[in-house]
């Protein structure tokens, strides 16, 4: 696509996803930086440009770039969960609370006319952690893995808030056992940065499962 029209910003930023999935951080930031002066409104290259600065660890930077896409899609549940762990990781509980209510009301309209929205059940669970109505998180918990048990990125989901709100390792890492025996290289690669799981780091069992996911890797790709 860029060998077409090297002006795609989303082609650029679709280019950096890949790069930083191998690791190539230095080539992605190029990929971004072009994406963002072609199109720094294209809500598919600040998600992208968020998905980096998130990676290197740069959370500040990262939530500038996903509540601008945020506001450019107000039906974007998904992004809230994202921009929970960054402030979480700034220790900023102003911007938690704020994005968690504006996330659950979003989250809530998905719901009333998706009842089987499992990923829609999920932000509300961290959502409500957040806002500390755990008691009401943990049944939007349990209805989301029984109505959508093989959608994995609802069980990372799901696995973030109960290391990181509920301290439950034991719950975590049974919910992270299926996606690690599954995940694909961009998605390992974003586990080994997300800082919501760096609480599970120097459990042997957590150890396992990366190790394992990477040995997978190493024999399905190129």
């Amino acid at each position: 696509a860029i060998e077409l029209d090297a002006n795609l910003a989303e082609a650029h930023s679709a280019k950096a996803g890949v790069l930083a999935a191998d690791g190539e951080y230095a080539a992605a930031e190029k990929e971004i930086r072009t994406a963002l002066r072609l199109d720094p409104e294209s809500v598919d290259v600040l998600r992208e440009a968020g998905r980096l600065s998130f990676m290197l660890r740069r959370y500040a930077e990262a939530a500038a770039y996903w509540e601008k896409q945020s506001n450019l899609v107000d039906s974007d549940f998904a992004v809230g969960g994202l921009l929970i762990t960054c402030y979480t990781a700034l220790d900023d509980k102003a911007n938690v609370r704020r994005v968690a209510q504006r996330t659950l009301a979003r989250a809530e309209k998905i719901i009333a006319v998706d009842g089987d929205n499992g990923s829609a059940m999920a932000a509300m669970f961290s959502c409500l952690l957040c806002l500390g109505e755990s008691d009401r998180a943990k049944e939007w918990a349990k209805r989301a893995v029984l109505i959508d048990p093989d959608n994995m990125i609802m069980r990372y989901n799901l696995a973030c808030d109960l290391a990181v709100n509920l301290g439950d390792a034991e719950t975590a890492l049974a919910m992270l056992g299926p996606y690690c025996s599954r995940t694909g290289r961009e998605q390992l690669e974003w586990l080994k940065s997300d800082p919501d799981l760096d609480a599970l780091r120097t459990d042997a069992r957590f150890q396992a499962m990366v190790e394992q996911a990477e040995r997978r890797l190493a024999t399905t790709q190129p």
